[in-house]
């Protein structure tokens, strides 16, 4: 997404991720690592699930994640509609 910065940025977004997931992911095999995907109300916007699936599988860390968590961060409550995209 170009509204997303620019490619160096999105790079090192990518493979620092991917890089941090590895690394947990060889040191201990005791931990469960969950990807945060963001704003609860985001991935119901328009596209942005399919988005999100081609970014995880582009990383290439899927076989060591358990899982993904929302709403951590700029909560949005629970029956309130987001604002349109």
């Amino acid at each position: 997404d170009p509204r997303c910065g620019n490619p160096a940025t999105v790079a090192a977004y990518q493979e620092g991720i991917a890089y941090a997931v590895k690394s947990i992911a060889v040191a201990t095999q005791s931990v469960s690592i969950y990807l945060d995907a963001g704003h609860g109300g985001w991935l119901g916007w328009k596209d942005n699930m399919k988005d999100f699936v081609s970014t995880v599988r582009g990383l290439h860390v899927a076989q060591h994640l358990r899982g993904f968590a929302t709403n951590v961060a700029g909560y949005q409550a629970l029956g309130e509609m987001c604002p349109e995209y």
